[in-house]
């Protein structure tokens, strides 16, 4: 008798429940991200208050929520950090104001985590001594797995990098199906009792968690392995997550075949393999946001396919004066548009400058932000020589710089993606890669002869390797005029056809429905 009467009421506290959550009967999707560039203008002025971009994930963030909230076969949520003081950058407003801005932001599918450590700092990433990174992880991971995944009960929750790495072993837990989208290699570790005094309860959870050392019964050994076995969050967002993606498909088999074994943990690198070999891994290239256009990007003087070769050339000369380089609009003009980090391989140009500079007419134009050294080192080497220019990075003219130059440099050691090469062919705007992840997958040498191709590629990140791009790109300069701009517009028309978030957006979706279809 107490059985039936134990199951009469949990039948109808599951009846009550659903009655409350499930109001709608399209399938929920609920994207999980650190960093948005923008939200959609169909979401109300006041999503045009949240935004906090630390890299191409804010990017690839706003635009597939844009694509996700015109179509009409599903419901949208969207959970995001708080970000209080980057709201109140953009809009004169009170703290009472902000917390009023998140109830309504709530119903309309946008929940805003709200949390100290996400309302003192402007950037996702950004280190600090008492909310540190870990500790903003820990509150996003937390509001979502103890309250979200219940309160919007989705049927699909999309979690992207290792700041939401601990939800997808949440919700296979709840019987909710989850996607993990890995944007860069990075991971933190955290104990059980870390996890545990951030406020969830890892043990309901703690099945499809990745340890360091697995525990073989945890019953038994919880007690022993509380304090002292750490959890890999990446590696656990992939393990747990029922589909798993990179964010280019050269990217995923470079990660496959242990291409990076120097800078792949080894726990992410055998969980990679495993969804992999399950068939439940898959690349899906990144695109540009659909503005970044010569016709319509603010600051350039615009210009389209028609005119690219007379307009470009006034943005040259235009940038050149902004970066205090010689006017000298005949020169052919190098940018370098990315971060000065080990991953990109900054030091290839900055330790060859003095060679680039003396055996080739070139001007080169950094404009970037990194390791303090490289910073230093740029700011000498300005001194030394009047054809090149370094300046902090600066978003404006970082934009400029893409529109205005011949030629980009990007000779990255490993580019899960890369979003500037695909930037530049639309401007025109030649880029100088080197073959790996998403440089391979969208820049092809440029065969003029046979109308192919859209830059030019090296293999090895050396000196050697970035000097045969330069070289190529040098000779593609000095052809006439017309081969050039006949070459330069096939390249625009061409990118824009290829590489679009309309794409992008809709193999997500294919893989939304995979998950749906499969229950």
């Amino acid at each position: 008798m107490q059985n039936e009467n134990q199951n009469t009421i949990i039948d109808e506290l599951s009846k009550e429940y659903h009655s409350l959550v499930r109001t709608k009967t399209k399938p929920r999707i609920m994207i999980c991200t650190p960093e948005i560039t923008e939200l959609p203008e169909g979401m109300g002025n006041a999503a045009n208050l949240v935004s906090a971009k630390g890299g191409g994930l804010g990017d690839i963030s706003a635009s597939l929520i844009r694509y996700l909230a015109d179509n009409k076969d599903f419901e949208l949520h969207v959970v995001l950090p708080k970000y209080d003081n980057r709201i109140k950058h953009m809009a004169r407003i009170t703290n009472r104001q902000i917390d009023r801005l998140a109830i309504i932001l709530s119903g309309k599918g946008i929940h805003l985590i709200n949390d100290s450590s996400f309302s003192y700092i402007f950037d996702p990433y950004e280190e600090n001594k008492y909310h540190t990174r870990i500790r903003r992880a820990m509150a996003l991971n937390r509001e979502v797995i103890n309250y979200l995944l219940d309160s919007v009960e989705p049927d699909i929750v999309h979690c992207n990098d290792w700041m939401t790495a601990l939800i997808p072993a949440a919700a296979k837990a709840k019987g909710i199906k989850s996607l993990f989208t890995l944007h860069n290699i990075f991971t933190e570790k955290q104990t059980l009792m870390d996890i545990e005094l951030s406020g969830m309860k890892p043990f309901d959870f703690a099945q499809w968690l990745y340890f360091e050392d697995f525990p073989g019964d945890l019953k038994k050994e919880w007690e022993r392995i509380f304090t002292t076995n750490k959890v890999d969050l990446t590696a656990s967002g992939i393990y747990a997550a029922d589909i798993f993606n990179t964010v280019s498909e050269t990217f995923l088999e470079e990660l496959v075949n242990n291409y990076f074994d120097d800078i792949v943990p080894p726990a992410i690198y055998r969980v990679i393999r495993e969804k992999w070999e399950q068939g439940r891994a898959y690349g899906i290239l990144n695109a540009p946001n659909d503005m970044i256009h010569p016709e319509i990007s603010h600051n350039i003087i615009n210009y389209n396919v028609g005119n690219v070769m007379e307009k470009k050339l006034e943005n040259k000369i235009r940038f050149q004066k902004m970066m205090g380089l010689p006017a000298e609009p005949e020169v052919p003009l190098f940018f370098w548009p990315n971060r000065l980090y080990y991953q990109k391989a900054p030091e290839i140009l900055i330790d060859n400058i003095n060679f680039f500079l003396s055996k080739y007419e070139m001007q080169i134009a950094v404009v970037a932000n990194g390791d303090s050294k490289l910073e230093k080192k740029l700011a000498e080497l300005t001194e030394k020589h009047t054809r090149l220019s370094y300046k902090k990075f600066n978003e404006e003219l970082s934009g400029i710089g893409k529109a205005a130059a011949d030629f980009i440099l990007m000779p990255s050691r490993y580019e899960p993606c890369g979003l500037p090469q695909m930037e530049a062919i639309r401007f025109g705007t030649l880029p100088i890669v080197r073959a790996t992840g998403g440089l391979k997958d969208t820049i092809q040498h440029l065969d003029w002869h046979s109308d192919s191709g859209n830059g030019f590629v090296f293999e090895i990140a050396d000196k050697a390797g970035l000097e045969y791009g330069i070289k190529e790109a040098i000779s593609f300069y000095k052809l006439p005029h017309e081969i050039k701009k006949k070459q330069i517009q096939r390249i625009m028309v061409e990118s824009l056809e290829k590489y679009n978030l309309k794409k992008t957006a809709e193999k997500y979706l294919n893989l939304y429905e995979k998950l749906l279809q499969e229950g």
